[in-house]
């Protein structure tokens, strides 16, 4: 008996162990997918402009298309130094939100990267989404550290933001301004103060 002609497919990706994850480099092959999921899944306040990403120092700073099993699914950018890395932007396909991909990914860069501390930014808890997100990250370990942060302008405008840091291990005072520093230096090119 054929199928009724309204019912709609759903590709629908259901995670196993078995899945082959890969993180591959931003390249002319890729850049088109990257450049959508990227402008997509991030307010213009909370991104550079994607064609400046080529700029960025590129012994630290890693953008990377995420695929499973040959499918592009996400983006995932990030810094390495020397005793942190830090996740600036991370992202799944709309399509595949919602299913543990998301926690599959992040759990394979963290077996992976070969640093003690991971640390990323994350918007204050004011909304649904938002808390949504950081529950998201404590579930893999990350904690909030209670140390003021503001998120310094991508752009000329001057536009800052309050987020929060998080980190696989709580971070002290002192750990937490070190980081601050050279995030404001490395990643938003602000002079020392």
């Amino acid at each position: 008996m054929p199928l009724p002609h309204n019912i709609q497919y759903i590709y629908v990706f259901l995670p196993t162990n078995s899945d082959m994850i890969t993180f591959e480099p931003l390249s002319d092959s890729n850049s088109s997918f990257a450049k959508k999921v990227f402008e997509t899944s991030f307010p213009i306040d909370e991104r550079p402009p994607f064609d400046t990403l080529s700029e960025r120092n590129k012994q630290l700073f890693h953008f990377n298309v995420v695929y499973i099993n040959d499918n592009a699914v996400g983006i995932f950018s990030y810094w390495t130094f020397d005793t942190f890395a830090y996740v600036e932007h991370f992202a799944v396909e709309e399509q595949y939100r919602n299913n543990g991909m998301g926690q599959m990914i992040m759990k394979h860069f963290l077996l992976n990267i070969a640093l003690p501390q991971v640390v990323l930014e994350v918007e204050m808890p004011d909304t649904a989404m938002a808390q949504r997100r950081i529950e998201f990250y404590k579930r893999l370990g990350f904690t909030i550290n209670p140390h003021n942060y503001i998120q310094p302008s991508y752009h000329n405008d001057g536009n800052t933001l309050p987020m929060v840091i998080m980190s696989l291990s709580s971070l002290s005072a002192t750990d937490f301004a070190k980081v601050k520093q050279c995030l404001y230096s490395e990643v938003y090119l602000l002079a020392s103060s």
